[in-house]
């Protein structure tokens, strides 16, 4: 008998990590919020702590975020910088998904964080 996912499941936070050399790119998928937050912050500390030297959260997959979610990104910041390694957020601010942008745009944060562009390095091609 086939398992159906539980609607739940499809919206809690997965982190897909990849690494190349000090490079650690972190795929946010699901929702970032209060019991999730976490989850984020310690991936973090683990890139920081195995010495990278950059760290990237993709967040294009990420379908929602609250002010939890916010919070741990600017800690995940905060982390590298105390690393020190330099951080990022993928794809450009243009390009996540609607209420991930929204929350950015009203807390300010959307031209504070430090969006680029994806390019090779990140296993996609720029454009």
């Amino acid at each position: 008998m086939r398992r159906h996912a539980n609607p739940k499941e499809l919206r809690d936070l997965s982190i897909d990590a990849e690494r190349t050399g000090g490079r650690h790119r972190l795929l946010l998928r699901g929702e970032l919020d209060l019991t999730s937050a976490p989850k984020l912050t310690d991936a973090v500390a683990r890139a920081c702590a195995d010495g990278a030297t950059e760290v990237t959260l993709d967040v294009s997959k990420l379908e929602f975020i609250d002010s939890t979610g916010l919070r741990a990104i600017l800690n995940s910041r905060a982390l590298c910088e105390e690393a020190p390694c330099e951080f990022s957020l993928t794809p450009g601010h243009d390009q996540v998904r609607h209420q991930v942008r929204r929350l950015l745009e009203i807390t300010g944060l959307l031209t504070r964080l430090p969006f680029r562009e994806p390019g090779p390095a990140d296993g996609q091609a720029a454009g």
